[in-house]
């Protein structure tokens, strides 16, 4: 159950992040929806450079706010972040408990 949730998550972010970099890619360029959506595909597929295209065109494409855009798209870091701190916080703490 825990491994459909996941795969509809992050297929709900990579359907918007590919949205995202469309909508700036017509934006900013011109280009027509479509013709936008095919520049968008191969954009999309770098990890790092998707999601700054992806960044950028929600705050073009979408009017986002810059923080709320960078948090679209970066909450999965920030969740594995926090998770990441407590699991060594608890290593830490069995170590000077032992």
């Amino acid at each position: 159950m825990m491994q459909i949730a996941a795969f509809l998550v992050f297929l709900a972010m990579g359907v918007t992040n590919l949205l995202a970099v469309q909508a700036g890619l017509t934006a900013v360029l011109g280009v027509p929806v479509l013709l936008a959506l095919v520049v968008a595909v191969p954009v999309f597929y770098f990890r790092f450079v998707g999601s700054a295209a992806g960044i950028v065109g929600a705050i073009v494409g979408w009017q986002m706010s810059p923080p709320l855009a960078v948090l679209l798209f970066c909450w999965p870091v920030l969740v594995y972040g926090f998770l990441r701190g407590g699991a060594e916080a608890r290593t830490f703490l069995a170590r000077r408990a032992a």
